[in-house]
């Protein structure tokens, strides 16, 4: 078992370990070293010559950084370098978007598959159509083409020339434009603000799933190997840690995409390349195809051929435009509802928490936890008079000493066994009272004297009877029949104790007959009369064993009613003191034990055994020490004082667990499901609030513009 302990341990720090070495890897891997999204396999190795002329290309990129490129080349900002990776070609059919900027910079030109900039060299430009095979490499940056529309890097030229030819492709759908003069002029380049950032930062959902994941493991440290319990706990809080730090963390400059912030006049264009379709609109900034938020699309055309200072990013996509379109305003205005994460959370919290509801009783650590927090004292008693002039309170250290009397329940628990029946001395009632007599019963003795008469008359002690004639005694004795000498005090006993008609009636019936009588009453005459003394009754032994066995019969119900009576006699205890109590179950007198439980004996045994029991522990010696769980009072004025048993280390470390754990699922659950419901609300009237805010900026006055204010 050990060792199954051992391995599953060292297993759960490996994948803690891996799993930290994961996160950091991914978190810290190239920015552009990361899977392409439109290529799929099968993907090919590069040749031998490829390598060759792929290394020469980026040797000659490397050197030509300081020096003058061609106008139109689309080199990087970002050295290419070459990877592990970049031995996998990735062929994929799309087309080429090319975007460039009117300022001195030499690297204006941005070519785009989709949204993912590559490098394209600057002499195949001309090459370009409407729909292109490209052949790709992946580099630590951005990736290269080292094939376009059948030309490969094998075949580049490699002098430097003076100018790149600059042929527009032919295609009515083509994605490069000619500029025509417009004048677009580079403010400045800034990075995204927080607002900004925040459309573009993932909605928390995967943080929320390791929060539910880290109280998933707090639980399973509760229930698992003690042995697992601090390696369990060490990687729920990391987990959970990490997860709020990821949630809540500022983004670093390197998080912070690039935003350029550009001056010019928007138009409309007739053509536009195909990564526009499906967008509001064919409006471009110079040879700049604009992408707008769908929500932008009854305002954008209010700045149309007018000088507009216009933000974008390197994707194209328009964050800010003149004076009133703005993402920044918007998110700072009318904040982003993130609600997923708050139904995962909701979710997790809810699981764990019906786990830990159904697997762990609760009782005893809510209990005690609270408790601990108003504070406990410690307490030792042996006088019922010093207990009763002590304030008590739940969570309390009682130590009690003294004589008492144990129980006798009132109804019977199915599930626990009770080694002094019918008393329960896990529960011993202690006050000044004297203590309660023996049981004692009338019945009783009337059913034992009836036992013994028979007994002694069908099996004497003596072989000679001294009212028999010795040669009479002898005769019985030979012929094997047994002699009633005093049949008359059976028929008396038998009256005394079976004095209704309904009782004993097979008993009376037989004796009857031995009687020779008319009827039982007739019999009872005679024999109360002293017409029956002297009468000798002969009995076969088959008689006498079956006038034995219905004495035994009628007695048996007799002794089985009046010792549960007397029993349920004893559950009457003197009004006030105190009832000390074991929740446990645990006996609290050092008393032997019997061998049997009372109902298991004969019933002419049972109750000799009740007053044994009773005799025993109605007045005895007990011990109670623990914690004070529960006080009540019942309709005798008795205090019930509920013990438990002082915990140990790993006991106590497990109640505050099971409690902070409930209170911290409880809380989580309740505050994202009310989050959740508010932000889901929220986010459902926040379009229409931001639209509410365009129409009043754009319909009113200056002046009145000058008075707008978000609508919350």
């Amino acid at each position: 078992m050990s060792t199954i302990v051992i391995i599953l341990a060292v297993m759960l720090a490996c994948s803690v370990t891996a799993g930290c070495f994961f996160w950091y890897a991914m978190r810290h891997r190239p920015p552009l070293a990361k899977p392409l999204p439109f290529v799929s396999p099968p993907y090919r190795k590069l040749s031998d010559e490829e390598r060759a002329a792929v290394e020469r290309y980026v040797s000659m990129q490397a050197n030509d950084r300081n020096g003058t490129q061609p106008t139109g080349a689309s080199s990087s900002p970002e050295q290419l370098v070459l990877t592990s990776q970049s031995n996998n070609v990735y062929p994929v059919t799309r087309s080429i978007t090319r975007y460039g900027l009117s300022t001195d910079d030499k690297h204006k030109w941005r070519y785009y598959l989709d949204a993912v900039e590559v490098h394209l060299p600057p002499l195949w430009e001309q090459y370009i159509a409407e729909e292109n095979y490209v052949e790709l490499i992946k580099t630590q940056t951005i990736p290269l083409v080292i094939s376009l529309n059948g030309h490969s890097l094998t075949q580049y030229r490699w002098e430097a020339p003076s100018l790149a030819p600059m042929v527009r492709a032919t295609g009515q759908n083509a994605s490069i434009r000619k500029e025509e003069g417009e004048n677009v002029e580079l403010l400045r380049v800034r990075k995204e603000s927080l607002e900004e950032y925040a459309l573009s930062r993932p909605d928390g959902t995967r943080e929320a799933l390791l929060i539910s994941t880290g109280m998933l493991l707090f639980f399973l440290s509760l229930v698992g190997p003690l042995v697992l319990m601090p390696w369990l706990v060490i990687a729920g809080f990391s987990m959970i840690l990490v997860s709020i730090w990821l949630l809540y963390r500022r983004p670093t400059e390197k998080d912070l995409r690039d935003i350029h912030c550009l001056r010019g006049a928007p138009k409309r264009w007739g053509l536009f390349g195909e990564s526009n379709q499906g967008q509001i609109s064919n409006i471009s900034l110079g040879i700049i195809d604009l992408i707008y938020p769908p929500h932008w699309q009854s305002y954008v055309t209010q700045d149309l051929g007018q000088t507009t200072d216009i933000d974008i990013y390197l994707n194209r996509q328009v964050v800010r435009q003149g004076r009133f379109l703005s993402l920044q305003d918007e998110v700072r205005n009318f904040p982003i509802q993130r609600w997923r994460k708050n139904i995962v959370l909701a979710a997790g919290s809810l699981l764990v928490l019906v786990l830990l509801i159904t697997w762990i009783p609760l009782s005893m650590p809510l209990k005690l936890s609270l408790a601990w927090i108003k504070g406990t004292e410690s307490l030792q008693v042996t006088q019922v008079s010093a207990l009763e002039n002590v304030p008590l309170h739940v969570g309390d250290s009682l130590k009690v000493k003294g004589t008492g009397m144990c129980s006798i329940p009132a109804i019977y628990q199915g599930n626990r066994s009770y080694a002094f029946m019918p008393f329960d001395c896990s529960a011993v009632y202690w006050n000044k009272a004297d203590p309660l007599p023996l049981p004692q019963s009338d019945i009783i003795d009337k059913a034992t004297a009836l036992l013994d008469t028979t007994r002694l008359q069908l099996h004497p002690q003596s072989s000679t009877d001294p009212k028999l004639n010795p040669q009479l005694a002898t005769a019985i004795q030979k012929s094997g029949m047994i002699l009633l000498d005093d049949f008359s005090d059976i028929v008396q006993k038998t009256e005394d104790l079976c004095n209704q008609d309904q009782d004993c009636v097979r008993l009376k019936n037989a004796l009857v007959n031995l009687g020779n009588a008319k009827d039982w009453q007739t019999l009872v005459h005679r024999a109360n009369s002293g017409a029956l003394n002297g009468m000798n009754v002969l009995l076969r032994p088959v008689s006498a064993e079956a006038l034995e066995n219905l004495v035994n019969t009628a007695t048996s119900s007799f002794f089985y009613r009046e010792t549960r009576r007397a029993a349920e006699a004893l559950n009457s205890p003197p009004p006030g003191g105190f009832l000390i109590l074991s929740d446990e179950g645990r006996q609290l007198v050092n008393q032997p034990a019997p061998t049997a439980s009372l109902f298991d004996y004969n019933a002419p045994e049972q109750w000799p055994e009740l007053q044994r029991l009773a005799g025993m522990l109605l007045h005895t010696p007990f011990s109670a020490s623990g914690i004070i769980t529960s006080i009540t009072t019942d309709a005798n004025g008795t205090r019930h004082i509920a013990l438990h048993s002082e915990p140990d280390t790993i006991t106590l470390w497990h109640y505050l667990g099971s409690s902070l754990l409930l209170l911290a699922l409880s809380l989580c659950l309740v505050i994202n499901t009310l989050l959740a419901l508010r932000r889901i609300h929220r986010h459902r009237i926040r379009m229409m609030e931001i639209h509410q805010y365009y129409e009043k900026c754009f319909n009113h006055s200056i002046n009145d513009i000058q008075t707008v204010r978000p609508l919350f």
